[in-house]
């Protein structure tokens, strides 16, 4: 929500498992995303969101603290934000290149 409310137009979001440092912790226990509560399959693995977002670089600091702020409940397990270049972007249907494609 708060990112759409900042303009972010474009993004994938989609469910994953996954594990870190909680390994173990909040078996049997389903409250939703983020944090160690949550349920712990067999093996191991816990529910997550994984979202994708490209954006220019000048959105970028204010797309990460957004990210940072609005997704933390303090716990572990909280995530992690990676950024990476991206080398080109094109959109199909024009082949417009670069920038204008974002």
């Amino acid at each position: 929500t708060a990112l759409t409310k900042m303009g972010v137009k474009g993004m994938t979001a989609y469910p994953v498992r996954g594990r870190g440092d909680q390994i173990g912790e909040g078996a049997d226990v389903d409250v939703g995303y983020g944090g160690s509560d949550q349920q712990t399959f067999e093996d191991g693995l816990v529910p997550k969101i994984k979202i994708e977002i490209i954006c220019v670089e000048e959105e970028l600091s204010k797309i990460v603290n957004s990210i940072a702020i609005n997704a933390s409940t303090g716990k572990q397990g909280d995530g992690k934000i990676f950024v990476s270049d991206i080398s080109d972007v094109i959109r199909i249907r024009t082949e417009e290149h670069g920038q204008v494609a974002v």
